[in-house]
């Protein structure tokens, strides 16, 4: 069958434990809500039934700072290859002092110590 690849954020996560005498169930459910679709995801999504069975992966679309450094310090980002030669810690620098700001650039929000 089709295959489509959905951009969503998680509105709610509901479980349900349910007990009868001898059986035990659970459920889960997850609502999506900001789904983001474009035209051939939508023809692809409707080629699924309502009770059809499919294979769901959640992956988180935030970027995590400590996975992006330990990933570029293992090399495994195409691209990368940081085989010793470059230090991960590289990846993110504080400088402190009075610097020049560059054309376009301006100060957000100045933090004092």
């Amino acid at each position: 069958m089709g295959e489509s690849v959905l951009s969503a954020s998680i509105k709610k996560i509901e479980i349900v434990n349910k007990t009868k005498k001898d059986e035990w169930q659970q459920s889960v459910r997850i609502i999506l809500g900001d789904i983001e679709l474009n035209n051939e995801n939508f023809i692809a999504l409707r080629k699924f039934r309502p009770d059809e069975m499919v294979n769901v992966s959640i992956e988180s679309a935030q970027i995590s700072l400590f996975e992006e450094k330990a990933a570029i310090a293992e090399g495994s980002i195409v691209g990368e290859s940081n085989k010793g030669t470059e230090d991960a810690d590289d990846l993110f620098s504080i400088e402190e002092g009075d610097m020049d700001l560059k054309e376009g650039e301006y100060v957000q929000k100045e933090f004092t110590i």
